[in-house]
């Protein structure tokens, strides 16, 4: 059996991967298959930071994904964060389409 290497960090920060409506069943999938498989890598007490450029995923929506993920791989997780878009990419109260980056910060309880 080969050795699995194992990251105090890992940070997924991939494209987008539900750019349509119509593509949601699908990203989410995708999202979770990525958080799936960072937790796999993730060194007990590990940090895993997942990220998304989806508009048609809320914060909460990728929340209850590395949630998921975590379930799936019987990771017991902390949340220490979910954050949004910083000052360089302005949200227009008119525009839903300019939210758009969020991030969850979570820690491997062990």
């Amino acid at each position: 059996q080969k050795e699995q290497r194992r990251f105090d960090i890992i940070v997924l920060d991939p494209p987008a991967f539900i750019k349509r409506k119509k593509d949601q069943k699908q990203g989410e999938k995708a999202y979770h298959q990525i958080n799936e498989l960072a937790l796999k890598l993730l060194a007990p007490g590990g940090l895993l930071v997942s990220a998304s450029c989806s508009m048609h995923l809320p914060a909460e929506g990728l929340q209850q994904i590395v949630r998921s993920a975590g379930g799936t791989r019987s990771r017991r997780l902390q949340i220490l964060a979910s954050l949004g878009q910083g000052p360089d990419h302005p949200i227009h109260p008119s525009i839903a389409e300019t939210s758009y980056l969020k991030a969850i910060f979570a820690r491997d309880l062990g």
